[in-house]
């Protein structure tokens, strides 16, 4: 079974947008920052595994609160296979190895799986599995944590060949799950779909919820692709139950979400969000929305500096930012699109803040 270009471009509206026009953004990504003496080189230019090096596909990023866990996604296909734009003969070059314990069958080894490197105290080690009852045989992504890494949150898409149906190969249908552990080195519980229209109700062309984050209150924030391509970022309000056993509003669109926003993060108290925006060529921009209070409405959305952030060819095209509990550097992956046929992924650090800016870029794989 090869990926189909059908189910490939549901997926990859999860992640990242395509455009066939020619950048004329004049940044460099050549820059590097220096890294902070507290981190001992772990965001070193290349200090990722080899195993991460060799194209195919890595993308949803999360770095945990501690700062020591990169959790991604991962396929041996070039996203531009799996987004359709491009076949899998054609990228061969860029065709990455299967990493360890990858859920695979004959013809179907280019799905994606979740994965964490973790910091050992001198190197990355190398990619773990998050393992059967998380991944499968369809396309992980999108996942959130807690900051005791006990429970994760994340989307799989079980329409592997195209045809509006999901569930195939018996597989769970698609949506949002939750799964828990004991602690953050357990194997993770048996998933469930996240309540009502958050889970697995309503995925369908009408509307597709994901990159779900949840804060300590319980309230989710999230991303929804519309049935007429629009984007925008949601807000699930827990109205009454148990942080374990929620019982939500229906979504409802964040108060001044502009279409394609996409890709939120939500800190603790849930007083700053950070988004990406799309532009119609297919370009990324940085936001963030902050209120003094859970209880006062959101500020109006400010841009977010980024300086040296494009790819060789000019191009700005990342995924979500993820941040660890100090907010002082984003983790994402940024798309090399010097190859337009082919896309590479590199992971990138940058020191800053969502306030004041993110100055220069290294590509950590």
């Amino acid at each position: 079974m090869g990926p189909s270009p059908a189910a490939a471009v549901a997926f990859m509206a999860l992640t990242a947008c395509r455009a066939d026009t020619t950048a004329t953004d004049d940044e460099t990504s050549s820059e590097t920052v220096d890294v902070f003496d507290v981190y001992d080189g772990r965001f070193d230019q290349g200090v990722m595994p080899a195993s991460i090096q060799d194209g195919g596909y890595l993308d949803s990023v999360f770095i945990n609160a501690a700062g020591d866990r990169i959790y991604f996604l991962h396929s041996i296909l070039s996203p531009s296979v799996l987004d359709g734009s491009s076949t899998q003969e054609a990228c061969s070059h860029t065709e990455a190895s299967l990493l360890a314990d990858h859920t695979a069958i004959p013809d179907l080894e280019w799905n994606t799986d979740l994965y964490f490197v973790e910091w050992e105290g001198a190197r990355w080690s190398e990619p773990i599995n998050l393992g059967a009852q998380v991944n499968s045989l369809a396309m992980e992504c999108c996942m959130w944590l807690s900051d005791d890494e006990t429970e994760i949150i994340f989307n799989t898409v079980s329409d592997l060949d195209g045809d509006g149906e999901d569930q195939d190969l018996d597989l769970a249908p698609t949506g949002n799950y939750r799964a828990t552990r004991a602690h953050r080195d357990a194997e993770w519980g048996t998933p469930v779909p996240l309540p009502d229209d958050y889970g697995t109700q309503s995925q369908d062309e009408e509307g597709v919820r994901h990159d779900i984050h949840k804060a300590p209150s319980g309230n989710l924030y999230l991303w929804e692709t519309f049935g007429n391509g629009d984007n925008l970022l949601r807000f699930g309000e827990r109205i009454g139950g148990t942080y374990d056993d929620p019982v939500y509003g229906p979504p409802v669109t964040l108060d001044g979400s502009t279409n394609y926003e996409t890709q939120v993060w939500v800190n603790d108290p849930e007083t700053r969000l950070v988004f990406n925006h799309r532009q119609a060529d297919g370009e990324t921009e940085l936001y963030t929305r902050e209120r003094a209070t859970i209880d006062d409405p959101w500020g109006p959305s400010a841009g977010v500096p980024t300086t040296g952030f494009a790819d060789t060819a000019g191009r700005l095209i990342w995924g979500e930012p993820t941040f660890d509990d100090s907010e002082q550097f984003m983790i994402f992956v940024r798309f090399d699109t010097a190859d337009n046929d082919c896309w590479t992924p590199d992971l990138m650090f940058s020191a800053g803040d969502p306030i004041g800016g993110f100055t220069g870029v290294t590509v950590l794989n």
